[in-house]
């Protein structure tokens, strides 16, 4: 039972992941178990595991890697931002 308690207390104490938004490309098929890998300003990055997939559309894809929550905008409108932000 004390097991059982101090479980609920670490999942609680844990720190909320940062979540990254940013205009990119998958270079790959995201999969759960895998790390997911994205073109960003001509760099190629790895991300640590993704744990799940969040959403998706025609113009972004959410995921959850163990770090970080993903945005990553395939399309640009006019008068977009480009780059990342924390």
């Amino acid at each position: 039972m004390f097991t059982l308690l101090k479980n609920r207390n670490n999942e609680q104490s844990q720190a909320p992941k940062r979540e990254l938004f940013l205009t990119g490309a998958l270079t790959e098929v995201l999969r759960p178990g895998s790390p997911a890998m994205y073109l960003y300003q001509g760099d190629l990055i790895r991300t640590s595991t993704v744990q799940a997939i969040l959403g998706a559309s025609a113009s972004h894809v959410r995921f959850e890697t163990l770090n970080s929550i993903y945005t990553i905008c395939y399309n640009n409108q006019p008068g977009d931002v480009f780059g990342i932000t924390a």
